[in-house]
């Protein structure tokens, strides 16, 4: 049996791999970087380079589609935003292999922090406010008003990826001003979101025709960066709320195949506001493999056109930690010139603590990719420890709407 895995270069994709590795797969992984560590891993057998999704998203298509045209595979498993490229040319996939994805439309309707707003309120989700200027002018205007902490979005991002929570109502305007000249969003203006204080609570689900097969519920214990982000170290809880808005968003939508959302637990209520969706598969998938829920294995089944039953409740209190990011985490800390010393002494033993948790990356059993990983951070240490030092992992990881739209009508001539 032989399984195509896009975009591997995250902790998700490792662990995709080494899943799909010990069901007895033999996988090829389809990358846009050399320095993808997953692609070291013992459970790969073929290794593509492709063009990067980002910069070239046509060029990453076309190199999928003639692999999937040139062997013969079982499966095709795009990990993280390749899957919303991907999900354009499915009619296409399916002729040479089983994938399951809903439709493109679906996907970056799902995604787009705009459109959350109007869904939410359809399926009786909770939001924070949010605004959405349709000018500069506007926007500007807007935040004049505004006299408490917001936090500035991008309509369609990935793990906090251009995400600017600013606590100060005075110097709104000028960070809004700061994100939109940095990452060229002229276009599509950001949005601009009331800031919950609290904790992140995330979620990954399966679902089929609008029901959820299998779910994990977790609560970020430290995010990078520290004010809300990527969460570095996280522990499975209950949460009857959670639970709830996911399975009426999944209903709305009537999905199918994984979809994950994120949510603001307010610290003076404990109320739950959804902050994000994203229609992918997510870094909770290994948090609740060693919970006890094996959503890979039953998303094979799926993909290989099985009915699925609903997959057994979680276990709480299980905790996954990733090393490298978590250790940025203390860094991050240390070198915060805002923080007293005493502060700084607390999270490092905060940070030191030995507790019982899972690896999203080291294994004994499969050791190339962490060797892979540092001796990468180590090249690179000194932009990683830069402001945007998040953006060395995401750049190829990501999909640019805009980009894909340019050209569209060659690539569709040349591909389908």
């Amino acid at each position: 049996m032989r399984v195509l895995v896009t975009l591997a270069s995250t902790p998700t994709g490792l662990f995709m791999i080494r899943r799909l590795h010990a069901l007895g797969y033999k996988v090829t992984v389809v990358d846009s970087h050399a320095r993808s560590f997953a692609s070291y891993s013992n459970g790969v057998s073929k290794r593509i380079i492709a063009p990067s999704l980002l910069y070239d998203p046509h060029g990453f298509a076309k190199t999928v589609i003639e692999e999937l045209q040139r062997e013969q595979y079982d499966l095709y498993f795009p990990v993280l935003e390749c899957g919303f490229l991907m999900s354009y040319y499915k009619d296409t996939i399916q002729k040479y292999t089983k994938m399951v994805s809903m439709s493109y439309a679906d996907i970056t309707h799902a995604h787009n922090k705009k459109a959350m707003r109007e869904y939410a309120v359809e399926a009786e989700v909770r939001t924070p406010r949010t605004l959405a200027p349709d000018s500069l002018k506007s926007a500007f205007r807007m935040l004049e008003t505004i006299d408490s902490s917001i936090v500035i979005k991008p309509r369609v991002g990935c793990n906090a990826h251009g995400q600017k929570i600013v606590l100060d109502p005075e110097k709104a305007v000028w960070e809004y001003g700061q994100l939109v000249k940095q990452y060229g969003l002229e276009k599509e203006l950001p949005i601009i979101q009331q800031y919950i204080k609290g904790t992140l609570i995330s979620t990954v689900n399966l679902a089929v025709d609008g029901e959820v097969k299998g779910n994990v519920v977790f609560r970020a214990l430290r995010t990078v960066p520290t004010s809300g982000g990527t969460s570095s170290y996280r522990e499975t809880v209950t949460s009857p709320e959670a639970e709830l808005f996911d399975a009426r968003l999944i209903k709305h939508f009537n999905w199918t195949g994984f979809i994950s959302f994120d949510y603001m637990e307010e610290e003076s209520t404990g109320k739950l506001y959804l902050i994000d969706c994203n229609p992918r598969i997510a870094p909770g998938v290994i948090l609740g493999h060693f919970a006890g829920v094996d959503l890979i294995g039953a998303f094979t089944e799926l993909s290989k056109g099985k009915e699925i039953a609903s997959l057994p409740k979680q276990q709480d209190g299980v905790r996954c930690k990733l090393q490298f990011l978590d250790l940025g985490w203390l860094v991050y800390n240390l070198i915060d010139k805002n923080l007293t010393g005493q502060q700084k002494l607390q999270c490092f033993k905060t940070w030191s603590k030995r507790e019982k948790s899972y690896s999203d990356i080291e294994s004994i059993h499969d050791l190339r990719p962490g060797f892979a990983l540092w001796l990468f951070l180590l090249r690179n240490l000194g932009k990683l420890l830069g402001s945007d030092g998040g953006e060395i992992f995401l750049e190829h990881s990501l999909f640019d709407e805009e980009t894909f739209r340019k050209g569209l009508p060659k690539s569709v001539a040349t591909m389908l």
